[in-house]
């Protein structure tokens, strides 16, 4: 999302849009959005940067990192982006930055349930599910 820096208003400029994740860059491998990105937020300009308060909400696909199973969750999530700024400059690119401080906020470890009992590491039943098939020995 590009904005014209000479367009940002004195009292700043209002930011309501509507995004497709590649519209900012976000591509599957990088985090899976499954709903558009509801973007609000405010942009200024200080004398050597431009400053913006931005809320991003969306709906988001995880694997869980025990069963393997998807996870859909709602995340809205609050970024502050500078964009330091030569007094030639005559646009920046918000959405690019916006895409970098999504991608660190994605929780390293997701879980489907807080009591998820994972996989079995010997025939990899689903434990949530199903019992383990394994013989009484292997069972961990």
């Amino acid at each position: 999302m590009k904005v014209k820096v000479k367009e940002i208003p004195r009292d700043g400029l209002q930011i309501n849009k509507i995004l497709k994740a590649e519209e900012l860059g976000i591509v599957d491998e990088d985090l899976k959005v499954i709903s558009p990105l509801k973007m609000q937020g405010e942009v200024r300009r200080a004398q050597d940067a431009v400053i913006a308060d931005v809320v991003v909400a969306a709906k988001y696909e995880f694997v869980c990192a025990r069963c393997l199973e998807p996870v859909v969750a709602e995340r809205k999530d609050d970024f502050k982006v500078y964009i330091d700024i030569e007094p030639k400059t005559e646009v920046v690119d918000l959405g690019e930055e916006v895409r970098q401080e999504m991608l660190v906020t994605i929780p390293p470890i997701v879980l489907c349930k807080e009591d998820c009992k994972g996989l079995c590491p010997s025939c990899g039943a689903n434990l949530n599910l199903e019992k383990c098939k394994c013989p009484k020995d292997r069972r961990s």
